[in-house]
């Protein structure tokens, strides 16, 4: 759907603006037409070659023609942005195509030889062979598409996401590398702090609403914490209608370091027991109650008495409903038990 929307919309672009500039030249056109779809990224001196056919790509396509070239050339890679918040959520047109390599500037030679040769104009490689410039912008001179290719950056980050990138179906039948959806969430959510932008936060409930139970809120909610996005992604959880599903999931990750509390304050002797069968542990900041007759273990927030989960005795989840600060407060104390 989305690759259709993108085709249409160049196609209504193409047939719009050929009218209003029918009095230009075939090449005075193409450079027109180029200046209009790639607007402050459109190369100097770059007049298109192809034809109405070609001009009308979609970024799904220069994806697959990409991942033929770099699996040719042995360059690790994953597709990001909104080529992929389109993937996993809701479908809308997207300008360009960002991409992520894993390559060493000293070996940028091979790939950007490759790209040439598949008709691609590649400016500003010894800027991004020096460090100068993290990022190639590329643009296929016969169909007015382009692709940023971003270097990776080296840090834990950085290698999760390649291990955790999909290879996901295409349309023309091929297959290309996705990052993980969780990780456009939190990419979306670092982007979107910077740019206050509305198609950011657009394409984080997408994604949410679709994905569901699919995604890794734990994972989301690692990262978030790390670079303090926590309070946009539980504000969009909630806005996306998962936010049960999330805290299921860190009521259910959370549970061993639950359990483990309460047996270190048995071990301690830091337990009372007010009638048989019902021991409590009391907190700082938690009361664990652990109810015999029920076959329940309770954890209630002390602050406003406040229950935040309730599990059966083999951990299974009852109820659970965590603020914020519960989930910041358990993973210092589950890092101690």
């Amino acid at each position: 759907m989305a690759a259709t929307m993108m085709q249409s919309a160049r196609k209504l672009s193409l047939h719009c603006l050929s009218r209003q500039f029918a009095h230009l030249s075939p090449q005075a056109f193409a450079r027109k037409l180029a200046e209009a779809w790639l607007q402050e990224d459109c190369p100097p001196d770059y007049i298109p070659t192809g034809s109405e056919m070609t001009w009308i790509q979609d970024s799904t396509e220069l994806a697959a023609q990409l991942h033929r070239i770099f699996a040719v050339v042995g360059v690790p890679y994953y597709v990001t942005g909104g080529t992929a918040a389109i993937t996993y959520g809701e479908p809308r047109t997207t300008r360009d195509l960002d991409v992520v390599i894993s390559v060493p500037r000293d070996a940028l030679t091979p790939l950007v030889t490759a790209l040439e040769a598949a008709g691609f104009y590649v400016p500003g490689v010894d800027d991004a062979m020096t460090g100068r410039m993290r990022t190639l912008q590329v643009t296929q001179v016969a169909t007015i598409s382009r692709a940023d290719l971003v270097l990776a950056d080296d840090n834990e980050y950085e290698r999760l996401k390649f291990q955790r990138r999909r290879l996901i179906p295409w349309p023309d039948g091929s297959e290309v590398y996705l990052v993980s959806p969780e990780d456009v969430v939190v990419n979306k959510l670092r982007w979107g702090q910077q740019s206050q932008s509305d198609k950011q936060w657009r394409d984080v409930l997408g994604v949410l609403k679709t994905q569901q139970e699919q995604l890794d809120y734990e994972y989301m909610h690692r990262w978030a914490a790390e670079f303090d996005l926590s309070g946009g992604l539980e504000q969009a959880t909630l806005e996306a209608g998962v936010r049960a599903i999330a805290d299921q999931q860190w009521a259910t990750a959370i549970y061993p370091a639950i359990n483990r509390a309460f047996e270190l304050a048995q071990a301690r002797n830091r337990t009372t027991q007010p009638r048989p069968g019902l021991d409590i542990a009391d907190g700082n900041r938690y009361r664990l109650t652990r109810d015999s007759a029920a076959q329940t273990l309770t954890v209630v927030a002390k602050t406003d008495d406040r229950e935040i989960a309730r599990y059966d005795w083999q951990g299974t989840v009852l109820t659970t409903s965590p603020s914020l600060q519960d989930r910041q407060q358990w993973r210092a104390i589950a890092q101690r038990v």
